[in-house]
């Protein structure tokens, strides 16, 4: 049975999506950030088992008064994003899981048909990669038996290439990879605009995420500027 394992980072203040909280303060990004987690899960939870997989991994108590009766949590384990999405997938073949998928915590619209797509492509491939704009990935699975270290030993996390790199250490190990069609994660004011912009025809966009833009365009004008693309806080999604 596969496996869809959620990266979530405990959602405390200064802690979590900071480049949307320098422009929206602490708390709105942190109401944005509980949002985006709780509705992903609620949008996974019929596609398969969830595991939440969390760090830091001494909040386990703060995870289940967040939220409660979810029945697979696990902390993240290993010295930097790669050591971790490695270990929670080979925690997932240990247990039993023929397949596995990393998904971040910063995607609550990531499409279902990317999910089941990424599962049946590991029918017949290794790994499977949805890339980000930034030249990450919000999503990365591998069915069991691939060795994975090669890919993600000591990778460049912080760099724009990070997709490409992993698609060429894949190659090089004669590890098979399929790239998906991308998507979009929310890490930049921009990014929540460009949320938006893709629901506004939807009567249930929620009223924190219109705040958060009225908030946005009240301090800078018609639209949100660009704050600059780069890589999401670790520990939340599977990518830098």
């Amino acid at each position: 049975m596969p496996l869809i394992i959620l990266f979530v980072k405990a959602p405390e203040p200064g802690k979590v999506k900071t480049r949307l909280a320098a422009r929206l303060g602490n708390a709105m990004a942190l109401d944005l950030y509980r949002h985006f987690v709780e509705t992903s899960l609620a949008r996974l939870a019929p596609l398969g088992p969830v595991r939440i997989a969390y760090t830091p991994d001494n909040r386990k108590e703060f995870m289940e008064d967040w939220l409660p009766g979810h029945p697979e949590m696990r902390p993240q384990r290993g010295d930097d994003l790669g050591q971790r999405m490695e270990n929670a997938l080979m925690e997932a073949f240990s247990d039993g899981h023929d397949k596995a998928v990393v998904i971040g915590g910063d995607i609550p619209d990531l499409p279902e048909d990317r999910i089941r797509g990424a599962f049946r492509e590991l029918n017949t491939h290794d790994m499977v990669v949805v890339p980000v704009s930034d030249g990450g990935y919000c999503l990365v699975g591998a069915r069991r038996g691939t060795l994975l270290a090669p890919v993600f030993d000591k990778m460049r996390w912080s760099c724009s290439s990070v997709t490409e790199e992993t698609v060429r250490r894949a190659k090089a190990q004669g590890i098979t990879l399929r790239l998906l069609d991308g998507w979009h994660d929310i890490d930049t004011a921009d990014d929540l605009l460009a949320f938006v912009r893709r629901h506004k025809r939807r009567a249930d966009v929620p009223a924190l995420y219109r705040d958060a833009i009225r908030r946005l365009s009240d301090g800078d004008g018609d639209c949100p500027r660009g704050d600059g693309r780069g890589h999401g806080d670790a520990g939340e999604a599977p990518r830098p």
